[in-house]
């Protein structure tokens, strides 16, 4: 009966497209991060390609196969509703993330791109501590977020295509 409860299991979880998230074939073998070191995106991304993939992260566009250039990274804290008497009752996290990744060249293997996360975050004035020790982690889990839909695009990356010659006669 245990062996039959435990195949209905795994049989349940691999048919619902459950996977664990494996390494990363990123199609290029060193990547520049135009970004500062001590940026923690920076740092975090780093982390993650190196350690799932093959490909290198170095610190010079000219030594780069490819380039990840950030155009902007913005966030924001917007009111989402109001109590009666006027008090803040809830909040949005936005964080937008606009990239592009291209070689030398300037041909794209990603065009410019956008990545959106959003939470919202209820807010109390008895809780003040509480509630921005939430906020604080909520914008950690974006943050991680953002990185792990940065690496699920790099890994789609598409190498950029050759001006090629046409070199038939006519």
């Amino acid at each position: 009966m245990r062996k039959l409860l435990a195949l209905l299991c795994v049989t349940l979880l691999t048919a619902c497209g459950f996977q664990l998230r494996g390494s990363y074939a990123l199609p290029f073998d060193s990547l520049y991060i135009a970004l500062p070191e001590t940026n923690i995106v920076h740092a975090t991304l780093k982390r993650n390609i190196e350690a799932s993939s093959k490909t290198r992260v170095v610190y010079s566009a000219e030594d780069a196969e490819a380039t990840l250039t950030v155009l902007a990274d913005q966030q924001q804290k917007l009111i989402l509703s109001l109590s009666s008497t006027g008090r803040v009752r809830e909040f949005q996290l936005i964080r937008t993330f606009v990239f592009r990744v291209h070689d030398l060249q300037g041909r794209d293997f990603i065009p410019q791109s956008t990545v959106t996360i959003r939470r919202d975050l209820s807010y109390s004035d008895d809780q003040v501590l509480a509630k921005e020790a939430e906020e604080q982690l909520l914008w950690r889990d974006m943050q991680n977020d953002l990185v792990q839909q940065v690496m699920r695009r790099l890994s789609l990356a598409k190498p950029p295509k050759s001006a090629s010659v046409d070199a038939t006669p006519r």
